[in-house]
């Protein structure tokens, strides 16, 4: 049998409790109907114009994003604006929109976790709210682990900090969390990586003789959507409803 978007929902609140998320976030459901049935989930980071085209051509009833839409108050829904046209396209397509943000990037199915799974990391652990912190199998310098983010995950990263610094502890914040740089060197950690290095955070950490990596805030939390996609065809699977679950294959900025 399928499934409704509420159950859905349900069951993403069993690994990534909605309450948890932030005041400032705008997640759980959030386009169409809790009551509408569900055959086909497309999951994806955002939903852009070409993943609503994306769930269409499946047939998919329901996307289930990281990042939401409508995340800052609107006053109209027009399409004279890039927000204002997907919302449009889901309503008349009658596609259903629910997202799990902050409230998952305090889990294992973050994008922060799913890296460090990725990677490799061994005794792999959460370390602030948003923070986890992992070893490396050995030792590596920081130009030789910045060429492995940009082959690991498929986006360009960047080194800010000594080439030459040996890195056993990586620290991960996938996204926008620079701003956790010194939490994760307090904690042992020799280098961060993260989707996003402010100016200023940047000249901080290399004068602490710490190094920071830019992995893109893409290429930082994309790993969480074939994990997530996993996960939901497994729990939907257990309780037999008739569901298959995509990972999308659309990439912004030229991504693979």
């Amino acid at each position: 049998m399928p499934a409704t978007v509420k159950q859905i929902e349900e069951i993403l609140n069993e690994i990534a409790p909605f309450e948890t998320a932030e005041e400032f976030d705008n997640a759980g459901a959030l386009v169409g109907r809790r009551d509408a049935a569900v055959t086909k989930v497309l999951v994806a980071l955002d939903c852009t114009l070409e993943v609503a085209a994306e769930a269409e051509r499946l047939g998919a009833e329901l996307i289930v994003t990281h990042h939401p839409l409508l995340f800052h108050a609107r006053k109209n829904l027009l399409e004279e604006d890039p927000e204002g046209r997907i919302l449009c396209r889901l309503i008349r397509a009658q596609i259903n929109l629910i997202s799990a943000h902050t409230n998952l990037d305090k889990t294992f199915f973050s994008g922060s976790a799913c890296c460090g799974r990725l990677l490799g990391l061994q005794n792999l652990r959460k370390a602030g709210e948003y923070l986890f912190l992992g070893e490396l199998p050995e030792p590596m310098k920081a130009k030789a682990l910045e060429e492995k983010f940009t082959e690991t995950l498929s986006f360009p990263a960047r080194c800010y900090g000594k080439e030459d610094t040996p890195i056993k502890t990586l620290a991960i914040a996938g996204g926008a969390d620079d701003a956790d740089w010194a939490l994760a060197k307090e904690l042992g950690a020799q280098a961060l990586l993260t989707g996003e290095v402010r100016h200023h955070n940047a000249l901080a950490a290399v004068m602490s003789g710490f190094v920071m990596f830019d992995g893109g805030h893409f290429g930082t939390e994309a790993p969480l959507v074939g994990e997530l996609c996993e996960y939901l065809q497994k729990r939907t699977d257990d309780v037999k409803y008739n569901i298959r679950v995509f990972p999308s294959q659309r990439a912004p900025f030229g991504c693979v």
